[in-house]
């Protein structure tokens, strides 16, 4: 039986491993998965609080292989690491079957555990968000891998019979678990749930056991995070200020110390247990000893820290890696779980800050640990009147975000504010927790729950629309409640590849295989609560905001409650057989109803999520990467935005050593002082960018905000500017500190035009002239530390370096520059000239050097092709951000006279992202108007008239019913409308169309405005 067991299980891998293969991208794609295969190529820390298991891994994998094929070997390790969940699920499933279903016959007994444990494994392995994760280089797979294991170690641990089996199953489980902790910090939740098989079999299952053994797993959960996690951390960082300010040691001395320390502690501590036979502490401190030594893979990102690279965290001291593993850089620790503050809490009138700990770091100039923030003033401090408990509203200033989710009109408060008595409406406990079931319960859990077991809409990002990332079961009756009827749906939403339904079929069939596990209290709840510590408690513990869990679709954090109820659908198997006894042959019944299961959930799942998940000819982001740094010029200065704009464009040049003589700075990563310091140093080919901060202003630790202090309407000229941002005497006191501050909302760059002209750049070829200075607004109440940083950057290399900016749809980091920019391909290059003619168009765009680009360098394959699936993000960026480069470059060259040039763009425009795959909007509209200019008016028409239909169709399908998730489907049908009537004003073709579509409104507007009165509640 055992032997039969291996081979069906190394088939189950291999199978499962070959579709992966198969479905997996050749290349680099958006998100983490570029900076993974970065981060192992190289060998450096991914982002906070980073997995440094998984890149030493891959690192040691991707030695064998050449540069060119890291990016595929990456997702083929995914691919590995899910065959091996996928196979792992089949052991638990076949475990529990065996153990659950006692005194059947021989057939039964030798053939259930089989059909239960494929059927649960190839759901899994089929289901929509694990088989995207097991196709792309990220740590999850490895995470869920690691996770089954220790599923099956406890449940052979549960069921041993010898006290030597049980202790060293017991080690390994705590050197997995450390292991999987160097992988992903939350797999450290499993002992919450697994605590379950371990109190059934020492003291069994009453409820005060239950409960006891769910307590005593949480603190164990949080003992393990505090203690050897972050206590060993914050050991070695007290030890190396200590030794490094006293004694004038090496930094991370105190990392060697406490390594030594706990070899001396764990050699003395288990030498002693053993020798006065102490067992029960013995194995505690081997137990110990074994979870650290999983943990250990930690110690690289210390190692690492100096490799001068884009892309690597500056994890230097023992106090850095305290910092990057609780996850500062991204707040995490200011996220209120138990108690808290609302959104809109006014600060205490009487202590409007509290005092914190100081913060210390290490200054490399000096040898010395610093204090750079005394701790005086360095929290807000709020209101007590404004606390609750288990605050679910509590990001300041996302106020209008929460109200997207839920009505909320709060309970008014009397508050004195500079001696005026003003009404605050905080809101009530019933807001707070109608938000939490309606948007982190239901929209941010469920839904993608949902989306595995039930069925798809389609793969668009979804944030609350009718029309994008909802669940649906293709049950129109049912489905038409949330997302409108399907006959209304317009086909390009029907014909989605990625709408995948299921008719609740793979979602009966897990609550149908949970039933199977009623008489069996330690599996049912040990199963039940792991698939609610990594659904619902995850939701709990990151108390997800709009804002930012939705930057993207972020199903894959919830796998391991997937991998559960993948185990259900397959014990469902044993449900079923048990509820039809009444049919008498059990061998026919038992086949039959394995078919069906096997038909209605793994099959179906593979039949129907085939066409999107073949990804293996997407390029699109390596296209898109390589796009942006082919427009760039020689040693430039490339800023970008965002994980996407970024990432892939790193992966080119630290892995493939493409265009490494330009330099790219993340925008948003220019307030670590770590990436500021890489501006100094030669990377790549890219020299040294020169930059005038002193350290003090930018070190780790200093605050990252500056306020603006108005006293002039002049222009700060940037050279002056930061000569008085050095002068510690300017500095004004600010909420009890002293802070330095901007004096002005206008900047000002001194240009010297000889040396621009030296460069090569022609004004006069491009209806331009040079200006003395650059001259421009940029207001904000609080400048960012980047911000600063960038404008110094800007300042010391405008007459050197080519300064580019990426155009990706977000203009937070052109600081406001616009004015100055000269378009050149997917890039905007800063340059002192502006137009002539002041009623010439201002936006200047190179078009000697962009016609050729985007006619015959750039390449984006696949996307004319509605035969293959298209993913979302590849969809979004070439309708809002690709089409845009096309209408400036077309528009550029009608106003330069040369049409034929500009019809050759706008049809190349359209045969590249064609309305059958990428659906025309704006910037198509606006693409279409331009034919009209080039004397094409039937092109033109039919390209506008798309495009305004396409806008028809959504704006009639989001108002056909009152849907849910009312006030974000109100705004977005409100922008709908405003678009598709400035379209229609703005036609300049048949008078005809623009009459049908006006009445089209005419008639459609009485029913639009009780609509919108029926769905909005304020």
């Amino acid at each position: 039986m055992i032997k039969i067991e291996r081979i069906v299980s190394l088939i189950l891998f291999i199978l499962v491993f070959i579709v992966y293969i198969i479905s997996a991208p050749r290349t680099i794609s958006f998100w983490d998965s570029s900076e993974f295969i970065t981060s192992s190529y190289n060998l450096q820390a991914t982002h906070p609080p980073g997995s440094p298991f998984y890149t030493m891994l891959c690192s040691i994998i991707l030695q064998f292989f050449p540069a060119t094929k890291a990016a595929f070997i990456s997702n083929i390790i995914s691919g590995f690491f899910g065959a091996l969940t996928v196979t792992f699920l089949f052991k638990i499933t076949y475990f529990i079957t065996t153990k659950i279903q006692p005194g059947l016959s021989v057939f039964e007994t030798k053939y259930l555990p089989f059909f239960t444990g494929i059927v649960a494994a190839l759901t899994l392995a089929f289901s929509n968000s694990f088989w995207v994760a097991a196709t792309e280089a990220e740590v999850y797979t490895l995470s869920f891998a690691l996770m089954t294991v220790m599923i099956y170690i406890m449940l052979k641990w549960e069921s041993a019979s010898h006290k030597k089996t049980e202790i060293k199953l017991i080690l390994l489980f705590a050197l997995i678990l450390g292991i999987a902790s160097s992988v992903h910090l939350i797999t450290i939740s499993i002992v919450i749930p697994l605590s379950l098989l371990f109190t059934h079999k020492k003291y069994g299952l009453s409820i005060k056991n239950i409960l006891l053994s769910l307590i005593i797993g949480c603190v164990l959960f949080f003992s393990i995070y505090l203690f050897p996690i972050q206590g060993i951390i914050k050991t070695s960082a007290f030890l190396d200020v200590w030794l490094v300010n006293t004694f004038n040691a090496t930094v991370n001395t105190g990392v060697i110390i406490t390594i030594l320390l706990l070899v001396l502690i764990f050699s003395i501590t288990l030498w002693y247990t053993y020798k006065k036979q102490k067992n029960i502490l013995h194995y505690s401190i081997l137990t110990l000893l074994f979870f650290l030594i999983g943990f250990s893979s930690y110690i690289m990102p210390l190692q690492r820290a100096s490799a001068n690279t884009l892309i690597a965290n500056g994890v230097s001291t023992s106090n850095r890696m305290l910092q990057y593993i609780k996850g500062d850089q991204f707040g995490i620790g200011e996220i209120p779980l138990l108690k808290g503050y609302t959104y809109n809490a006014p600060l205490d009138q009487k202590n409007p800050f509290a005092d914190g700990k100081p913060t210390l770091t290490f200054d490399s100039n000096k040898k010395k640990y610093i204090t750079v923030d005394n701790g005086e003033y360095k929290y807000v401090n709020y209101d007590k009147e404004f606390s609750m408990f288990f605050p679910r509203l509590f990001k300041p200033k996302d106020e209008s975000k929460y109200k997207l989710w839920t009505t909320i009109k709060g309970e008014p408060i009397d508050y004195s504010v500079d001696g005026k008595v003003v009404k605050i409406q905080k809101p009530t406990y019933t807001e707070n927790f109608s938000f939490f079931l309606n948007y982190q319960v239901s929209w941010v859990n469920l839904r993608y729950l949902f989306w595995n077991f039930i069925g798809k809409q389609n793969n668009n990002h979804g944030i609350g629309f009718v029309t994008n990332g909802n669940w649906v079961s293709g049950i129109n009756s049912i489905d038409k409640k949330r997302v409108g009827d399907y006959n209304i749906t317009p086909e390009r939403f029907r014909n989605d590849k990625s709408r995948n339904t299921y008719y609740f079929i793979p979602f009966i069939l897990g609550l149908f295989g949970l039933l199977a596990l009623l008489k069996h209290k330690h599996y049912l709840l040990t199963t039940v609560f792991i698939f609610l510590a990594f659904g619902l408690g995850i939701t709990l513990y990151i108390n997800p905001i709009p804002s930012s869990i939705l930057v993207r679709d972020r199903d894959y954090i919830f796998i391991g409650s997937f991998v559960i109820f993948s185990l259900w659908v397959g014990l469902s198997i044993i449900f079923i057989y048990n509820a039809l006894q009444f049919v008498s042959s059990s061998k026919t019944r038992l086949i039959v109803i394995s078919i069906i299961v096997f038909v209605g959930s793994p099959l179906q799942l593979i039949a129907k999520g085939w066409n999107d998940h073949q990804r293996s000819y997407d390029t699109f982001a390596y296209d898109f990467a390589k796009a942006y740094l082919d427009s760039c010029p020689e040693q430039a200065i490339l800023i970008t935005n965002g994980d996407n704009m970024t990432f892939p464009i790193w992966y080119l040049q630290e892995v493939e050593k493409y265009r490494t003589d330009v330099r790219v700075l993340n925008f948003d990563q220019m307030n670590l002082d770590t990436h500021i310091e890489k501006l100094k140093y030669k990377i790549n080919a890219s020299n040294p960018i020169a930059i005038s901060l002193e350290k003090d202003f930018y070190i780790n630790g200093v605050d990252k905000l500056i306020p603006l202090q108005k006293e002039t309407n002049k222009a700060a000229v940037l050279p002056v500017l930061f000569e008085f941002l050095k002068d510690s005497t300017t500095r004004i006191n600010w909420n009890g500190k002293l802070k330095h501050y901007i004096p002005s909302t206008k900047f000002s760059i001194p240009i010297d035009t000889i040396k621009i002209k030296s460069k090569g750049l022609q004004a006069e070829a491009l209806n331009a002239q040079y200006t003395s200075k650059i001259e421009w607004e940029y207001a904000k109440d609080f400048y960012g530390l980047n911000d600063i940083v960038l404008l110094n950057m800007i300042n010391n290399n405008i007459h050197s370096r080519p300064i580019c900016f990426a155009i990706n749809g977000k203009t937070g980091h052109y600081l406001g520059l616009q004015d100055y920019f000269i378009q050149n391909g997917l890039v905007e290059e800063l340059a002192p000239i502006q137009r002539k003619n002041p009623l010439a168009n201002r936006k200047i765009v190179n078009t000697k050097k962009m016609y050729p680009f985007l006619m015959e360098d750039v390449q984006f394959k696949g996307l004319n092709e509605d035969t293959k699936f298209i993913t979302y993000e590849n969809r979004a960026y070439a309708q809002d951000i690709l089409r845009r480069n096309y209408y400036f470059l077309a528009q550029a060259l009608l106003e330069e006279g040369k049409t034929k040039q500009a019809i050759d763009i706008l049809d190349k425009s359209f045969s590249v992202f064609p309305n059958k795959t990428i659906a025309y909007k704006q910037y198509a509209y606006a693409l279409g108007k331009l034919y009209f200019r080039a004397g094409l008016p039937k092109k033109g028409s039919k390209i506008c008239v798309l495009a305004i239909n396409n806008l028809w169709e959504e704006l009639a399908w989001t108002t056909s019913f009152n849907p849910p998730n009312a006030i974000i489907n109100v705004k977005h049908a409100e922008q709908l409308k405003i678009m598709f009537l400035q379209m229609i004003n703005q036609f300049p073709g048949d008078k005809e169309i623009i009459k049908l579509n006006t009445q089209r409104f005419k008639n459609f507007e009485p029913n639009y405005i009780e609509w919108q009165k029926t769905n909005w509640p304020y």
